[in-house]
Formats: C-alpha cells, sequence, structure tokens
C-alpha cells in the first residue's frame, strides 16, 4: 500500500440541491462551465489535480499545501467577482477546505484520514469561506499575503478527536508586493499558455466567454478590453511570450479599481493587431481597446502598444519599447508594468480621455463616477474656492451612488490640501471630516489601494505613526505598479526614521520607473524624499525642476547643494526661502508636520544651518510658539547662544 502526504483541498456549490430543483439544465452547464473555464485552469496553474467528482463537488491533491491555498483564495476572489455580472438567483458560490495530511494511493484515487479531513473542513465552511486545518496553517505560515483566524477546536463527523480550525482572511492583506509571484506564474505559463493565453490573474478582470455578453456590463467606470498581442513572425517562443505579456498587461491594469478591464481571449478572431477596435467595442460593450505587438529583431525585441477609443477609432496613446533580450523576463516585467502605469492613475491616458469627454456633456447628466472625475481635476488645481468646489462634486458623486469608495478617497485628499495649504476654515472640523471619509471609503472597498492610501494619510495627520504605516503596508500591497501611490507613500514616511527614508527613496524610484514621463507634483515629492534619503544630487535635480516652488522647496535646493560642497550654488536659492515666507525656519517647519524622527530632523536644520537659512527657533521665541516641537540639535544650538 502507497502512501505519501498530500496537500488536499475539498470543494462544493453552496445550495446546488436546491439550484436544480428550480433549473437542473441551466445549473448542469453552468458548473460544467464554471469546471472548465475557472476551475481546470486554476488547479494547472496551482499544480493541482482533480482525484474526485462528485456531482456538484470535487477533491483535489497538491504537492503543497501554499499550492493549494493559493488556488483555494484564487478560486473564491474569481468566482466572486464572476458573481457581480450575473443575476442573483444564478450565482454560484462555493466552500471550501483544505488538509494537509498521509494519504492512501490507489491508482488515481486517495484515501484516508488525510482527505476525509479536508472533506469535513469543506462542510463546515460558509459561502465563500475556505477553512483549513492546523496542520496546513503551521505549513503555509507567513508564506502567503493572507490571515488566518483561529477558529477553534471543532468536531467534525467521523473524526474521533476535534480539529483545529482556521479561516483563510482573503481580505486581511499582510504586506507582501504580489499574492503570487511573477516569477512563478511565467514558469507556468510557458507550459499552459496555449489554453491559458488570457487567464485572470486577480480581482478585477473579467473573462468574456460563453455565456456571457456586453450587456452585461452595466459598471459606469471607464472599460477596456486588452487584446492578445501579436508576435510578429511563427517563432513558437515569441508566441507564448506574447501571451505572457497579455496576460501580465491585464494582471497591473486590473489593479486599478478606476476600470473595468475585459480579456478578449474567448475569441480567435482577436489574434491580430489589424482588427477594428469600433467592432470589438460594439460586441464587447467596451470603450477602450488595448492593442500591440512584439517582434524580436537580432538581440533586441520591440514591442508597441496603443490604446484605441472604441467608438470612434481615435488613437488615445501609443508607445514603441526597443529593449535587449539579454534577459526577456526582466523586459517583459519592465514593459508590461510600464504599459499599465501610463493607462491608470489620475493623470493617466484614460483620464485625460474621460476628462474630455466629460467637459462636453451637461453638469446635471454626469454621473456618479463622471461626477467623481470633475472632483478630481477641480482638486488639482488648489485654491479656497477649487477645494470647497471639489467637496462639493465629491459629494454629490457620493449622493448619485453611495457606494463609489473613490468619491471618499477625493473628499481626503480635498482635507489633506486644506490642512497643507492653510485654507481650512476649521482644521479641527476638517480634520474630522477627513478621518471618517477615509474610514468610508475603506469599508466600502477594502480592496482599494487608494483607499487604504487615504486611511493611512490621515492617520498620519492625527499622528497616529503606526496605524499609517500599517496602512500604506496595506496600499502598496494591493497596488504594487500604482506610480501615484508610491510616490505619495514615499512623500509621507520619511519623517518615521532612517528604515522609512530608505524605504521611501525605494518607492521613489519604482514610481520614477514606472512613469518616467510624470506629472508637475512628483519633482515636489521626488526633491522631498531624495533629501531624506542623502540622494542629494537626485534631490536637487528634482528641486531646480519644480515649478513655481514653495520655501521648503527652495530650501531642500540649497540645503543639497551644501551637503554637495556646492555652498555658492545654494546661495541664490537660500535667499529665496525668507523672500517668500520671512518666518519659515526648519524646527518650526518640522514642528508644524507633526514632528520628524531622527537622523531625519537633524540632517534637515543642520543643512538649513549650513545654507544659512534660518534653522531653529530663537529662545526669544520660545514663549511666542507654545506648542513647538522642539528638537534637540535645535536645542544644543539655543544653549550655546545662551553661553555665548
Amino acid at each position: 500500500m502507497e502512501r505519501r502526504l498530500s496537500a488536499i483541498l475539498a470543494a462544493d456549490v453552496v445550495g446546488y440541491s436546491a439550484m436544480m430543483e428550480r433549473d437542473e439544465a441551466g445549473t448542469f452547464e453552468r458548473v460544467a462551465t464554471l469546471r472548465r473555464e475557472l476551475l481546470e485552469p486554476l488547479l494547472a496553474l496551482h499544480n493541482g489535480r482533480i482525484f474526485k467528482v462528485m456531482g456538484d463537488g470535487f477533491l483535489a491533491e497538491f504537492p503543497s499545501a501554499v499550492d493549494a491555498v493559493q488556488c483555494a483564495v484564487a478560486l473564491q476572489r474569481r468566482l466572486a467577482d464572476r458573481d457581480k455580472l450575473v443575476p442573483t438567483d444564478q450565482r454560484l458560490e462555493m466552500r471550501v477546505g483544505v488538509n494537509l495530511g498521509d494519504v492512501i494511493v490507489e491508482g488515481e484515487d486517495r484515501y484516508g484520514e488525510g482527505v476525509n479531513i479536508a472533506a469535513r473542513l469543506e462542510q463546515i465552511a460558509g459561502p465563500g469561506d475556505i477553512y483549513v486545518s492546523d496542520k496546513v496553517a503551521k505549513e503555509v505560515g507567513k508564506k502567503l499575503e493572507f490571515d488566518l483566524e483561529a477558529l477553534g477546536r471543532r468536531r467534525v463527523k467521523n473524526i474521533a478527536e476535534p480539529v483545529p480550525v482556521f479561516r483563510v482572511k482573503i481580505d486581511a492583506v499582510r504586506r507582501l508586493r504580489r499574492s503570487v509571484s511573477r516569477v512563478a506564474r511565467r514558469g507556468n505559463w510557458l507550459i499552459i499558455c496555449g489554453s491559458l493565453l488570457v487567464m485572470i490573474a486577480i480581482a478585477g478582470v473579467v473573462i468574456l466567454g460563453r455565456g456571457w455578453s456586453a450587456s452585461r456590463l452595466t459598471s459606469d467606470r471607464p472599460s477596456v478590453a486588452v487584446l492578445p498581442f501579436e508576435a510578429l513572425g511563427d517563432d513558437a517562443k515569441w508566441i507564448r511570450i506574447a501571451g505572457g505579456i497579455t496576460e501580465d498587461i491585464i494582471t497591473d491594469l486590473s489593479q486599478s479599481r478606476a476600470l473595468v478591464v475585459i480579456a478578449a481571449s474567448s475569441s480567435d478572431s482577436y489574434k491580430t493587431t489589424s482588427v477594428d477596435a469600433r467592432e470589438v467595442g460594439r460586441k464587447l460593450g467596451v470603450n477602450y481597446v488595448l492593442k500591440g505587438s512584439l517582434q524580436s529583431i537580432d538581440d533586441h525585441i520591440r514591442i508597441t502598444a496603443q490604446l484605441v477609443k472604441a467608438g470612434t477609432g481615435e488613437s488615445v496613446w501609443s508607445e514603441r519599447y526597443d529593449r535587449s533580450i539579454k534577459d526577456i523576463f526582466a523586459v517583459q516585467n519592465e514593459v508590461t508594468e510600464k504599459i499599465a502605469a501610463s493607462l491608470t492613475g489620475y493623470e493617466s491616458a484614460i483620464a485625460g480621455a474621460e476628462l474630455k469627454l466629460i467637459k462636453r456633456k451637461p453638469p446635471n447628466s454626469l454621473t456618479a463616477y463622471e461626477t467623481y472625475l470633475t472632483g478630481m481635476e477641480v482638486k488639482h488645481r488648489p485654491s479656497k474656492e477649487n477645494l470647497k468646489e471639489a467637496e462639493r462634486l465629491f459629494n454629490k458623486a457620493i449622493e448619485l451612488d453611495p457606494q463609489l469608495a473613490r468619491a471618499y478617497v477625493g473628499l481626503v485628499y480635498v482635507y489633506n490640501l486644506m490642512l497643507n495649504f492653510g485654507l481650512a476654515d476649521s482644521p479641527e472640523g476638517v480634520l474630522s471630516k477627513q478621518m471618517n471619509a477615509a474610514k468610508k471609503a475603506v469599508e466600502l472597498d477594502p480592496n482599494d489601494g487608494d483607499a487604504h492610501l487615504a486611511l493611512g494619510t490621515a492617520n498620519a495627520y492625527h499622528g497616529k505613526a503606526e496605524q499609517a504605516l500599517a496602512e500604506f503596508d496595506k496600499a502598496e500591497a494591493l497596488a504594487p505598479n500604482n506610480a501615484d501611490l508610491l510616490l505619495q507613500i514615499a512623500w509621507f514616511i520619511p519623517s518615521y526614521g532612517q528604515e522609512q527614508c530608505d524605504r521611501a527613496v525605494t518607492l521613489a524610484d519604482r514610481a520614477l520607473s514606472l512613469n518616467p514621463s510624470y506629472p508637475d507634483w512628483y519633482d515636489q515629492a521626488l526633491a522631498f524624499v531624495y533629501f531624506f534619503g542623502k540622494r542629494f544630487d537626485a534631490s536637487a535635480k528634482h528641486a531646480k525642476l519644480i515649478k513655481n516652488p514653495f520655501a521648503l522647496e527652495y530650501a531642500l535646493l540649497a540645503m543639497s547643494d551644501v551637503y554637495l560642497g556646492r555652498p555658492s550654488d545654494a546661495a541664490p536659492a537660500a535667499g529665496q526661502v525668507t523672500k517668500l515666507d520671512p518666518r519659515w525656519n526648519a524646527e518650526r517647519y518640522l514642528s508644524d508636520t507633526g514632528g520628524f524622527a531622527e537622523p531625519g530632523a537633524t540632517l534637515f536644520v543642520e543643512g538649513a544651518w549650513k545654507a544659512g537659512i534660518p534653522s531653529c527657533v530663537s529662545a526669544s521665541d520660545l514663549n511666542n510658539t507654545p506648542a513647538l516641537l522642539k528638537l534637540q540639535w535645535c536645542d544644543q544650538q539655543r544653549a550655546k547662544s545662551s553661553t555665548e
């Protein structure tokens, strides 16, 4: 008798019998389609194998507990996304149990307690849940992005001793950059690319296959169909790589909550870039079509991408990438991330095209999402009047769609700007509204990186460093290729110590790589981040690029020049600081931001002193600034002055 250690996944469809009574033929077809289009590809991707099918359920074997849990999470996420597009009475919900244990091997079948416990865990799980045994919990540990909730010991049928049970908390994201690493995915798509040219990779992607139609797309968010990239030539290797690029673009685009992403892989008619975008738009009901090609030229590869407005065939955005193919996977990774970054974000190609359309519409005809986009544009021009108008627009969007989390995110940004520029009539009232809006955004959409970013910034304004960093971690994990989000995190965290300064530089470098054609505000953020990361050359470079700089930006430029040993270059910028703000000094600035950890605080005030910029509040002015967060370096300077 052969035995071996295996991870067993048991799953079944909740309420299957009742559904069969209502619509036997339809239910049978939906379950068969689910198994064919979703389940079997996922099993192949995660090295699983079905060894028993029981009508509405199945048992599968995996070589590792990590593979089994990753497969279960992907299955539940994608079922949830798929169900959003179908009537309530036709939705398929599954419950899943996973166990790691000894199994008996008999041909293609598996028996034993290892199988039985998995089946019992599945039976006590709720719809959409994944229950795992203590052995699985111990094995996956911190290898995955999801937390486990201990449910205690449960008695299950035909198992003598109570079984410790854990629930996989799918929405509780740890600080991890990807749920499944790109390296692992790429090793597998080389094998399965023929049947899985464009797969769902994370939440937000919808596959249109048998039984799906464009009429079911009801979101007012802009939608984009990603067509399979064409490999120019007959080499099978490049055809596979083109498929991988398509898959990765879908993965990255789908992380944007501002888009509905359609993977148009189910039709052979879309396997060429010569397809008419207007026809695709009509058939799939999308606003935009992304298409592209890949061509090998000696030891180089050329990848082109074009975004086309489906209604008119007009090109909205296009780019060409020429790279060496010494490391094709590195090239694939870089290019797909750059394409996705160019199409998402508040100042992306799609957002710009949408705003042009919105401006042609009467204000009273705008949808909630269009009203939200208008608010985003207005708040980019911060004045007291514009911020009040942006606040009104975001509240109007919420009135039109109370579930629109992004509108609450927009409110947080408005309140941040009011506080930053001293435009709040009541700072205490604005702080309260800011936190309430941020919490509501996360409540409505816990998988939106921008919502967690907003809550992180609100916590930062309230002096809650630990909570702010936790939210920033979640935001980064949920949107690792959102350049704007990464740089905003980088802008906030240098005040939390050296480790966060180093992290901020890494995030800034990545944002710059993802979005080399960045908007103006990037230079402000980059000058700040690079200064505290002691990249003074880069800080000075970006400070010089800032249009209409404030006193802080001139101070950063002067201090960077001094630290680089260029005091004569620092003098003109230093002179502009007090010219723009006669009361400015480095200690007061850091105090007004809520405090700054070492070594950044000393780096800043000492740099100001070396550049000839007011660095510390004078001893005589301390009585006039009772709320000042005094710095040790400045206390030492004041003590010296008092003895001289």
